[in-house]
């Protein structure tokens, strides 16, 4: 796959109108049964999640995921704002742009002037035995689907140029086995408050998953250290890996999330 098809990630902070008394469940309600109903652009689905432990627990984050730098580019720009495309696309759904005007009683909205972060997808498991599909549904009669997101950020060694560890991870992903259920992805920041830095970002199959493996903060359960001991060519890349940047988890920030909404819409 070429570097210009492949996923872009952008990142906003979310946070809670609590001068209007809106309390966490007011608002998981309101986007559980209304705002998933905000569509995406075309080309792109977004995801409400929620900190689950690390950094940001009990806080909510939106993650826009655009199938291709083009195709986020063709609604936002370098700085974090609307294009004219954007704009016209919101002209052409008022329904939509109703449902964000309602979401903004109870929280800030994932668009400028919040935090953001955009990233580009420097590399990602493709092995992985996480099946394609949404991070958030809820439709009757079929199974709930809440994904758990992981974003850890990374720092690199002193002296350790970009380019240098770029072509390492590039190089070197296929030596990742991620745990049934779960997918590595590396992403580096090309706008934003994260520019030209990096972060891990784990897709989770669920928390059934993640509790499988890892239950609580830096914790190890027998079958996660049963499957280190399996894979030893992982643990190796690992290491080649913390000679030239740090690795995901502590001590570095990190915060788990739980998708609790994403778009219904196409």
């Amino acid at each position: 796959m070429k570097e210009y098809d492949q996923p872009v990630f952008s990142l906003h902070y979310v946070g809670l109108n609590l001068k209007k008394g809106v309390t966490a469940e007011h608002f998981e309600q309101f986007v559980q049964t209304r705002g998933v109903q905000i569509p995406a652009y075309p080309g792109w689905k977004w995801s409400l999640l929620k900190g689950l432990r690390g950094e940001r627990e009990n806080q909510y984050m939106m993650l826009y995921e655009a199938e291709s730098a083009q195709h986020y580019a063709r609604y936002v720009d370098a700085k974090g704002g609307k294009t004219a495309l954007a704009h016209a696309f919101w002209q052409d759904n008022p329904d939509g742009q109703a449902l964000i005007t309602e979401w903004k009683t109870w929280a800030t909205f994932g668009e400028l002037p919040t935090i953001f972060s955009y990233y580009s997808l420097l590399a990602e498991n493709r092995r992985s035995s996480l099946p394609a599909g949404p991070n958030y549904q809820a439709l009757p009669g079929q199974p709930a689907i809440q994904r758990v997101v992981g974003i850890h950020n990374l720092a690199l060694h002193q002296d350790v140029a970009a380019a240098t560890f770029d072509q390492f991870i590039v190089d070197n992903v296929h030596r990742i086995d991620d745990y049934p259920g779960w997918k590595f992805h590396m992403l580096k920041g090309e706008g934003g408050n994260r520019q030209d830095q990096y972060a891990v970002m784990l897709i989770i199959e669920s928390m059934a998953s993640l509790n499988a493996f890892h239950p609580e903060l830096d914790v190890s359960t027998p079958r996660a250290l049963a499957f280190v001991a399996e894979h030893q060519e992982s643990e190796r890349m690992y290491e080649e890996w913390r000679a030239l940047a740090s690795f995901s988890g502590a001590p570095q920030l990190y915060t788990d999330y739980i998708t609790i909404a994403g778009n219904v819409t196409a």
